[in-house]
């Protein structure tokens, strides 16, 4: 069965959606956040050809090696938050992202990547649960 096409996002949205995920991301790789991890890419959590759409909730920064090793390993990408699945929506499938704590320290957590409309002055994603992510990544959790 072919879908229907769905609308492509114009080349100033594209544009405004890799400025926003390198500012969300610090010009930092996600994977690794080791600042040897160079060049940066803005990389497309769900490939363009599983349709993958160039907005800001399916980018995320990642260094060259850890950009390889995505397309290495799609499996392991997935199940790990760092990549998104064909049948899945990318602003529904859970990411992983290193938050910044008070005091300077990193951890690991699962979060939604939010659209560029629904930032307002938050940090462009929501923190989820290990369960929910757990859930939304074997697809069983009903999205409102």
């Amino acid at each position: 069965m072919i879908a229907p096409k769905t609308e492509q996002p114009t080349a100033r949205e594209r544009a405004e959606a890799y400025e926003l995920a390198t500012l969300r991301d610090h010009d930092m790789c996600q994977r690794c956040r080791r600042p040897s991890c160079q060049p940066i890419a803005r990389d497309h959590r769900q490939n363009r050809s599983q349709g993958g759409l160039t907005v800001v909730e399916n980018l995320q920064l990642l260094g060259l090696p850890c950009h390889e090793w995505k397309t290495e390993h799609p499996a392991e990408a997935n199940e790990e938050g760092w990549g998104v699945p064909g049948w899945a929506e990318p602003a529904d499938y859970p990411a992983r992202r290193w938050i910044r704590m008070v005091g300077g320290v990193l951890r690991l957590a699962w979060v939604l990547y939010e659209a560029a409309a629904d930032w307002g002055d938050g940090p462009g994603y929501v923190e989820i649960t290990e369960a929910e992510a757990a859930e939304r990544r074997a697809g069983l959790r009903e999205v409102a």
